[in-house]
């Protein structure tokens, strides 16, 4: 098993996405309340379904053999989100303020006094992807960050560790053991869709 990075050439060139999280919790209902509770499981993982362009049979070839590979082997894929730089203003050399355990939904940052993160900007850190939750935050006199996290973090993360605020990639493997591609007339390979969950 390698982590691998993920092709740049056409045929794996994103036509659509779907971008999401899975969240597992239990629920159930108080007898004599009616009332309705949860627990999460804190197993919270991000969900991406990818779909690719049509391509002619050589290109198809070379993601027959990317995809078949990795599936087989188990392989992890980096990914990186959609948006590839922050609504915000945080640009430069950020990193984490102080160390922070599984499960936080907090992260500080380091960066300059005024910087901001809105609601929906993805940063990434220790090869997680991490969504600033609403409203967004603002840096104080400090330059930290308090940033309030959509997940909380899937691993540890060291103190001084350095945050990505341009393409950050997190780490992926396949949601199903099984891949197939459908071939139409002269070897052309219709548009593929590849569903990966995050591997963290």
């Amino acid at each position: 098993m390698a982590i691998l990075d993920f092709p740049a050439s056409a045929e794996f060139g994103v036509r659509s996405i779907r971008f999401g999280a899975n969240t597992p919790k239990s629920a159930w209902t108080g007898f004599f309340t009616g009332q309705s509770q949860s627990i999460s499981h804190l197993a919270d993982r991000l969900r991406a379904t990818v779909v690719f362009p049509p391509c002619d049979p050589q290109a198809g070839a070379r993601r027959e053999a990317f995809f078949m590979e990795v599936a087989s082997a188990g392989h992890w894929v980096r990914l990186s989100h959609w948006r590839p730089v922050p609504f915000g203003t945080l640009r430069g050399t950020p990193t984490a303020a102080a160390a922070a355990s599984a499960g936080a939904r907090t992260l500080q940052v380091q960066g300059a006094a005024g910087e901001t993160l809105l609601a929906g900007d993805v940063i990434g850190v220790g090869g997680l992807i991490l969504q600033c939750a609403f409203p967004g935050v603002t840096a104080n006199g400090s330059g930290v960050l308090a940033v309030p996290l959509v997940l909380p973090l899937r691993k540890t993360v060291a103190g001084a560790a350095a945050v990505v605020w341009q393409s950050p990639t997190g780490t992926f493997q396949l949601a199903s053991d099984q891949v197939s591609f459908d071939i139409g007339r002269r070897g052309w390979q219709a548009p593929l869709e590849v569903s990966f969950v995050e591997a963290v």
